[in-house]
């Protein structure tokens, strides 16, 4: 049958005679064999030679120390290798014949182990051969069919490369990534991870290349390709990390348009986890220097991917096996030679191979060595010329840049002054508009100085350190890439290096670190939107507006204090209102409300864009309700706003207001708009979540009993909220403690107090350190506290808590603020409780009329104040029999 085949033979073309000699013989024996006849480089591979390839039964490799430097070779036996594995013990598909005295080149494993065949060399041992073949022929029932992934494969994966050898490297890649195969009883929740490792320059991204194109099929999900460039700050690194898990979001159809990092991360895992599909990351040049924590969030949640890490030295508490990687060998330096020359005489080989002796097998040495040279080819002295070369990269390279044409120079000095990132042809076309740049280009690329990735253009780092800076270039690249970052997504990174050179004016480095500071907000990054704001703020000579964003970038982050400083000085600038905004923002996070109250802007400028109205809009309300303004905030936001944030807040004002089926309904719609499995934990779908128990449990408190429904969701979001800030900014940070304190509080929500005591108790100090005894924060730990206390029938606790607090709140907020009315019920309560009845009766019926003048006489607090007022004209041993009394201090103890 056309195209069907006993045996695929591979080999190579230094071994022709003796390959001849074996195929003659398999032939005479009946045996149907396939030997290509024409493909040499990688790119040739075609139709027919993988038809071919599937339709064989056997494949017999003619495995001598040149078969795998060469592609075409490693590729015919690793795709005959993968298909044979799908069908069972793959040596009995695939046989190696073996003409060298030892084993020590033969990859994989599994062919080393296995007694392969050696060197026919006469017409007996060659039949020997011969039938060993065909009984594996005769034992196989069906072609190899070897099934190709579908994916669509990586630009940068299909152009063409010179690379040769390191099969055994290559092998022990995959060996790593599935050292773990889980069965298939077990869940897939684990991850495989291995790490390439070695010196600058000695082939790692290539290596990593290879692997993702030659074993492709085993890999049904595709491939994905992220670099890091060496980021050296885990902040930047994950940063960047994020950055390239939105776009690959995108590309699985997911919306994660206001997701934050981690979040982004679960929706990806969900939809590999979905798709069932086996797919291969590689992380490009990570940073040696990456913690283990920062380095497990790289690694995606799910054994459906498997991750190839590429570093120069790694980090010894990195817990992944390391496949080293170092310089050529002869053979394969010899191979690399010939690939770029095209042929070799002994002379010139033998020259190679002292080449190699000399520099260790670097390949950029290699390469830059023997391509500088490859046109005076034939001249005398050639092998002389190569004995002469020098040995180290950066001299190799420095000089291989000093015979290029000015404009490939500068095009190299360009890429010398941005980050490790690929080079946009676009910023160097507008930086060089007057040059010849496509054939510059070109020349760099023929003197393997760059990589064409197609969209973009590649320089390695050492290409780059040896073509060193020139300043006025610098300089223009800057101005370029501000004209060019109206989309700042593609150029953050080269802008946040090109902010590093001095040489680049104050005022233009603090706009170039502006563009990362509004893409990192724009993620919901704030670790490293903050990062960037301090960057900013270290330059002399900054613009208003770019220090006002720096500002919000510091509240995001919870650096409140720091904000103040920034934008108090500037509330009459020309960006009055934004400065307003963001200091009285902070203002009021520290709890300074007399401080922030003239700060605060009466109105928004109409002028802005529609989002930032609608931000600006609910700050102000919020700053309202702070300080129990309720209509007020109602009033500015109206009752018509589309904005989500907007609704819910509206909705928060509703509760307080008592209007709790409004409050319910504005909270179900917007849980209802992110009602999706991309958007289960979308901060605006838990808020709402939040809201919509609040107002379901005032309801329930009205009828004196309590559900659980939505609280475990609520609770275990807020907690991993906690964990998380606490991991990214600190336990003492603002947010992360805030977030400490909403925790605690759902525990005495939960009617646990045992387990809300000794969380308040790990809180208090930290909290009164870092916002002050008249925060309103403190004042809701303290609140709870007592709640707490309440809860276990510790009354006396709860009224020495609650008599300091109502003073406090008294000094800072005001008596006639809905907390203090709040706490002075409590009291109330607590006294009564302790048998000091003449003291309580006062507080409460206060706290009664003034909750109904400040809310409404239909607001939630407003009808617990006026039950707890009816429950005052009975005896105390009747309030101990009434069921519902103990909602009051929260749900009924269960521990």
């Amino acid at each position: 049958m056309t195209g069907s085949y006993d045996i695929f033979l591979s080999f190579t073309w230094a071994d022709s005679v003796e390959v001849n000699a074996l195929q003659d013989a398999l032939e005479a024996a009946g045996l149907r064999v396939f030997r290509d006849r024409e493909i040499e480089r990688f790119e040739g591979i075609t139709e027919k030679l993988d038809a071919a390839l599937a339709g064989s039964k056997v494949l017999l490799a003619y495995y001598s120390r040149r078969f795998p430097t060469r592609y075409a070779c490693q590729w015919e036996l690793t795709s005959a290798f993968l298909a044979a594995q799908r069908l069972g013990d793959p040596r009995r598909r695939v046989l190696v014949v073996n003409p060298e005295s030892d084993g020590n080149h033969i990859a994989p494993i599994e062919l080393e182990d296995a007694a392969y065949a050696g060197r026919p060399r006469n017409d007996r041992e060659r039949a020997k051969t011969v039938e060993r073949v065909a009984e594996m022929v005769r034992a196989a029932t069906t072609p190899l069919g070897a099934v190709r992934s579908t994916a669509p494969l990586l630009p940068r994966l299909l152009r063409p490369r010179r690379f040769v050898g390191r099969y055994r490297q290559l092998w022990a890649i995959h060996s790593a990534l599935h050292a773990r195969e889980l069965p298939a009883t077990t869940p897939r929740t684990s991850a495989a991870l291995a790490v390439v490792r070695g010196f600058a320059g000695l082939g790692k991204t290539s290596l990593a290349e290879q692997y993702a194109f030659l074993f492709r099929d085993a890999f049904p999900g595709g491939v994905r390709w992220l670099g890091l460039f060496g980021e050296d700050d885990p902040v930047g690194a994950l940063a960047r990390f994020h950055g390239q898990l939105r776009a690959i979001a995108d590309d699985l159809g997911a919306d994660v348009g206001d997701l934050p990092p981690d979040q982004v991360r679960a929706v990806v895992a969900r939809r590999i986890e979905a798709a069932r599909e086996p797919q291969l990351w590689i992380i490009d040049d990570v940073p040696s220097e990456l913690p283990a924590d920062v380095l497990d969030q790289l690694v995606m949640p799910t054994s459906y991917v498997r991750t190839v890490l590429t570093t120069r030295s790694g980090n010894p508490d990195w817990a992944a096996p390391v496949v080293e990687l170092g310089g050529l060998s002869e053979d394969e330096a010899s191979a690399l030679y010939t690939e770029i020359v095209g042929s070799a005489d002994p002379e010139e080989l033998a020259a190679v191979r002292r080449l190699v002796e000399r520099c260790g097998g670097h390949p950029i040495v290699l390469t830059s060595v023997v391509t500088a040279y490859r046109d005076r080819r034939g001249a005398v002295g050639f092998a002389d010329a190569l004995d002469s070369m020098p040995t180290a990269a950066a001299d190799v390279l420095r000089r291989a840049i000093g015979e290029c044409t000015p404009t490939a120079r500068r095009i190299l000095r360009i890429a010398a002054a941005l980050s490790r990132a690929p080079v946009p042809p676009d910023l160097v076309r507008r930086v060089l508009p007057e040059d010849n740049v496509a054939d510059a280009v070109a020349e760099l690329s023929r003197r393997a100085l760059l990589t064409n990735l197609g969209t973009e253009w590649d320089v390695h780092a050492l290409v780059r350190e040896a073509a060193g800076l020139d300043d006025a270039l610098t300089r223009e690249t800057a101005s370029a890439v501000l004209a060019l970052s109206g989309g700042a997504d593609r150029f953050h990174q080269h802008a946040a290096a090109l902010a590093r050179h001095d040489c680049v004016p104050a005022d233009q480095r603090a706009r170039l670190l502006r563009a990362g500071l509004d893409w990192f907000r724009g993620q919901g990054d704030i670790v490293a939107a903050r990062d960037a704001a301090n960057r900013i703020l270290a330059v002399d000579g900054v613009a208003a507006a770019d220090l006002v964003a720096a500002g919000a970038a510091l509240v995001d982050a919870g650096d409140f204090a720091k904000a103040v400083e920034v934008c108090r000085p500037l509330v009459d600038s020309e960006d009055a209102f934004r400065a307003r905004l963001v200091c009285a923002r902070a203002l009021d996070q520290l709890g300074r409300y007399a401080d922030a109250d003239p700060v605060w802007p009466d109105v928004v400028p109409e002028s802005l864009p529609e989002g930032e109205k609608a931000e600006a809009r609910v700050s102000m309300a919020v700053a309202k309700r702070m300080r129990g303004r309720f209509r007020d905030a109602i009033e500015l936001l109206g009752t018509r706003d589309a904005d989500p944030r907007a609704r819910l807040e509206l909705a928060r004002l509703r509760i307080i207001t008592g209007d709790l089926k409004q409050a319910r309904t504005i909270a179900e719609a917007i849980i209802r708009e992110h009602d999706t499995p991309d958007h289960e934990r979308h901060p605006l779908r838990l808020e709402a979540i939040g809201v919509h128990a609040e107002a379901e449990m005032s309801l329930e408190l009205i009828e004196l009993k309590v559900r659980d429904e939505n609280w475990d969701a609520l609770e275990a979001q807020l907690r991993s909220a906690h964990d998380s800030l606490a991991g990214l900014l600190g336990k003492r940070s603002p947010l992360a403690l805030a977030a400490g304190v909403r925790c605690a509080r759902t525990s005495v929500t939960r009617g646990r107090p045992k387990r809300a005591l000794r969380e308040f108790a790990e809180l208090d100090e930290p909290v009164r350190d870092v916002f002050g005894e008249h925060h309103p924060l403190h004042h809701w730990l303290r609140y709870s506290t007592a709640q707490a206390h309440g809860q276990l029938k510790q009354y006396d606790e709860a009224v020495a808590i609650l008599r300091d607090l109502l003073e406090n709140q008294r000094n800072s907020i005001g008596p006639h603020h809905p907390d203090t009315m709040r706490t002075q019920l409590d009291l109330g309560i607590a006294l009564a409780m302790t048998g000091h009845k003449r003291t309580a009766v006062p507080l409460v019926v206060e706290a009664d009329r003034r909750i109904g003048e400040s809310l409404g006489w239909q607001a939630e607090l407003r009808n617990r104040a006026g039950v707890t007022r009816a429950l005052m004209n009975l005896p105390p041993f009747a309030w101990r029999l009434f069921a519902g009394f103990d909602e009051f201090f929260g749900k009924k103890p269960e521990d």
